[in-house]
């Protein structure tokens, strides 16, 4: 699986002076079925984690960021995780996490506390992305990487830098984890701006001209927090 890390993630300093591997966007970090022997932390770039069906279609599960931690599944790693830019990760024996969670209460406790942010955030996805029109998808999206930006900058929910939303992974990216075409995506984009939610200086951002509007069309506060609207993190 794949966690945010926190301060509060004591556990995570398994990673202090752990070897240190560069990634090439499109580089394989993780291979589905491959065993899983070891866990990661990213320090730079954006990944994404992917499974492939047998009928060759791909789904994008998540997209992840400085200070996400990948890596524990059970004895094989049932996703695999790439590279979408240039990237550094440091990584660590599996069993090296384990001794550290037996040998640390409070290391376990922050672990299951991180465990539950998951199954929140898994909770998150299905809410923001079902029932929902292809617009509506985009611009849920877009809530998903400003608190993704907010959590990575650890800044106010106001901060003027939030506006400014990074996209670097590729519009087929985006159709394969919102479960839309590639040419659906662009045109929800050109939406988005035409109702004035959004300008795009470049297919590699997009500046939020009206956060209450893209709300109010996404139906949701922040992709954090759906089920708590009023509400912001």
């Amino acid at each position: 699986m794949l966690f945010d890390a926190t301060t509060k993630d004591t556990f995570l300093n398994i990673f202090e002076g752990a070897p240190e591997r560069s990634l090439k966007a499109g580089d394989m970090l993780v291979h589905a079925g491959a065993e899983a022997e070891s866990v990661y932390n990213i320090v730079e770039g954006t990944l994404m984690v992917t499974r492939i069906g047998n009928d060759g279609r791909r789904q994008v599960m998540s997209f992840l960021f400085p200070d996400n931690f990948i890596g524990l599944t059970t004895d094989r790693y049932f996703f695999a995780v790439q590279a979408v830019t240039d990237a550094r990760v440091v990584s660590r024996p599996r069993a090296v996490l384990e001794s550290r969670l037996e040998e640390d209460a409070e290391a376990g406790k922050a672990f299951l506390n991180m465990v539950y942010r998951v199954l929140e955030n898994s909770m998150d996805l299905v809410y923001s992305i079902g029932q929902r029109t292809a617009v509506e998808r985009v611009a849920v999206f877009l809530l998903y990487l400003r608190n993704r930006q907010k959590v990575v900058l650890n800044v106010d929910d106001d901060a003027p830098v939030l506006s400014r939303i990074n996209l670097p992974m590729s519009r087929q990216d985006i159709a394969d984890f919102l479960g839309l075409k590639k040419e659906t995506v662009s045109r929800s984009f050109t939406q988005l701006d035409e109702r004035g939610h959004i300008s795009r200086p470049d297919n590699s951002h997009a500046v939020i001209d009206d956060l209450a509007g893209l709300r109010k069309l996404a139906g949701i506060q922040d992709f954090s927090s759906p089920l708590r609207p009023g509400q912001s993190r």
